[in-house]
């Protein structure tokens, strides 16, 4: 059998360093250019908002990705403490496990 090995406070410290990247992405789009008929310019200012879209999007589908993470690695961590504690018992003869 094949054992994974968590370190649980890097990971925590990962994904706190992914959400300050995320809080810190500024979404806003430029103000559209006004008073210039360009079609360059039209396309400009309509990229410039599907970019804003965009950044938002990810920002929101980020965040939420974090948030699943770290409840994820919460539960897991539960989990082996949990299985940790009845090895323990198990080891010291008790069989009792505190829950």
């Amino acid at each position: 059998m094949t054992e994974v090995k968590i370190v649980y406070a890097d990971v925590k410290n990962q994904l706190g360093e992914m959400t300050s990247a995320v809080d810190q992405l500024n979404p806003k789009a430029e103000p559209p250019i006004m008073g210039n008929t360009l079609d360059v310019v039209t396309g400009y200012n309509e990229l410039s908002v599907k970019l804003e879209q965009l950044l938002v999007k990810y920002q929101t589908l980020s965040t939420k990705n974090i948030q699943t993470t770290s409840a994820s690695v919460d539960f897991m961590e539960e989990s082996d403490q949990k299985i940790s504690a009845a090895m323990q018992c198990t080891v010291n003869g008790t069989g009792v496990v505190a829950r």
